[in-house]
């Protein structure tokens, strides 16, 4: 059985695996079912074992690639420096990290879908290293089935965690210097983040003209 699938970003570990996958067919469960029962069958050819190598069902979780596809792929590509294996996530071989930054080819890996979001020429190199070795988790709601933004009080609480400012001072500022702030964050999280001007304007408990107006006036 043929499936027209893309793997986007992928990390193998000791006890689990991670796969970010493009569907085209639209039948993920068939192609998780073959895949897991192809390589079972070839790790217990080479171990000289039989019975179930996968210990459970595969879990799965939907995601908008051009949204929230770089914060899964620096989450994927985190998994061996998160659990204390490597410093440095080009140490690690089992991943699809290092044919992201150029240093192994592998062809099945279609790393564009997501590089293309860091610039053009090896400049996105450096700039999507940097993303997967900075400490910013994102604005992703990472508990849900769905992967969400996040959205009212927890968009304030990140957008004030990574500015360092209390929150009290994006949605009551007080004076031009805390308006400036105010502005500064809704900036950020619209040309960084790609939060839409309706989503700020609820979290920030303004209209959307006074967010549009924001977004005009200037860039960050």
């Amino acid at each position: 059985m043929c499936f027209d699938v893309d793997i986007l970003a992928y990390a193998l570990m000791e006890s689990h695996v991670h796969l970010f996958i493009y569907d085209r067919s639209k039948n993920i469960s068939v192609f998780m079912m073959n895949l897991h029962g192809h390589y079972a069958r070839y790790y217990n050819k080479i171990n000289e074992r039989v019975g179930h190598v996968f210990g459970e069902r595969f879990n799965n979780k939907l995601v908008l690639a051009n949204v929230y596809g770089k914060w899964l792929s620096r989450y994927i590509h985190r998994q061996a420096t998160e659990a204390g294996i490597v410093e440095d996530p080009a140490d690690y071989p089992w991943s699809s990290y290092r044919t992201y930054m150029g240093l192994e080819m592998k062809e099945f890996v279609k790393s564009n879908v997501i590089l293309e979001q860091f610039g053009e020429g090896e400049s996105r190199l450096r700039e999507y290293r940097a993303f997967v070795l900075s400490h910013d988790d994102g604005p992703v709601d990472w508990s849900r089935r769905y992967f969400t933004l996040l959205e009212g009080s927890e968009l304030i609480d990140y957008a004030g965690r990574i500015m360092n400012v209390d929150r009290s001072v994006l949605l009551e500022p007080q004076g031009i210097k805390e308006r400036h702030l105010r502005h500064y964050a809704i900036r950020l999280l619209y040309e960084r983040y790609g939060f839409k001007p309706a989503l700020l304007a609820r979290a920030f408990r303004l209209s959307r003209v006074a967010v549009t107006g924001i977004l005009m006036r200037r860039k960050i």
